[in-house]
């Protein structure tokens, strides 16, 4: 996945969560998102609808921020537990699959980064998995230094690459 791709498809992700939630008119969605349809759709064209309360739609969408951590940690942060327990109520009742996608920073080879990433995405599988959502229905994945968000010469483009991020299939 190449950091183009990285950025569009949270772009479609946080439309579709946006317009379900309301916050968002379809065109909007659409033009966000840079697609024709307002629903979300898996890799295999099968169309997914959201049904959520508007309450469920908001810890949804409070929780699709990305989780930081610190350097060289895959602890999860405390500042993160009220919004990851909101994704996991809100998963305990839907067949949707949660790509937990994890990722590092350039300090470090390239094998240790990768490493690093798959302990930050299972954590947050853990976490979900805890606090009530089904496992069958999260996919961590780790992915290194690979498509950083922000460039690794300084520590606040690092910071900004230590993270876990979702989407929904």
């Amino acid at each position: 996945m190449t950091m183009k791709t990285h950025h569009f498809t949270s772009m479609i992700l946080v439309a579709a969560v946006l317009y379900s939630a309301g916050s968002l008119s379809a065109q909007d969605a659409e033009s966000l998102a840079g697609r024709k349809k307002s629903a979300t759709t898996k890799p295999d064209k099968m169309s997914v609808e959201v049904l959520a309360t508007d309450e469920e739609k908001m810890e949804v969408a409070e929780a699709i921020d990305d989780v930081q951590f610190d350097f060289d940690r895959a602890t999860i942060n405390p500042d993160y537990h009220a919004k990851l327990k909101g994704l996991a109520a809100w998963m305990k009742d839907k067949n949707v699959t949660l790509r937990v996608s994890g990722f590092a920073d350039g300090i470090g080879t390239d094998q240790y980064n990768k490493r690093l990433s798959e302990r930050r995405a299972r954590a947050v599988k853990t976490y979900l998995v805890i606090n009530g959502a089904n496992p069958k229905f999260i996919d961590p994945v780790g992915y290194g230094e690979a498509n950083p968000l922000a460039g690794n010469e300084s520590e606040p483009g690092r910071r900004k690459n230590r993270l876990v991020e979702f989407a929904l299939f």
